[in-house]
């Protein structure tokens, strides 16, 4: 898995490459569903949202594949191209959702993902 995520929240990849980040911080009362997207710098989403479930404990860990990161591109004049990601929960049978802020995460800052171009490509479409 060459995925990295940083003390800060920060993640770094491969485009194409798969890998699997841990949330923490999830209150562990109820089985929360946990969403996790990506967008570009101009907040356009990136793929679909990944869902996970707590199954009542206070961290979980989201696996994001390849499907996720090939949408993540990379221009061949740069070294890498920078993306945003969130995190939100959401309480089963209600309405009430809630960003988490994801290392020294706080309102108005970015979650950061830096992607680096792919290598290899590997297994294509099975």
């Amino acid at each position: 898995m060459a995925l990295k995520i940083d003390e800060g929240g920060t993640i770094y990849l491969y485009q194409g490459d798969t890998g699997e980040i841990v949330i923490n911080g999830i209150p562990d009362d109820q089985n929360y569903k946990v969403y996790f997207a990506v967008q570009d710098m101009k907040r356009n989403p990136m793929g679909k949202e990944i869902l996970a479930n707590s199954m009542g404990n206070s961290s979980v860990a989201i696996y994001i594949d390849a499907t996720v990161t090939n949408e993540l591109t990379v221009p061949t004049n740069k070294k890498y191209e920078t993306y945003q990601y969130g995190v939100k929960i959401c309480t089963p049978g209600t309405l009430n959702e809630d960003t988490l802020f994801i290392g020294e995460g706080d309102f108005g800052n970015v979650n950061t993902m830096y992607v680096y171009p792919k290598k290899v490509e590997g297994i294509k479409n099975g």
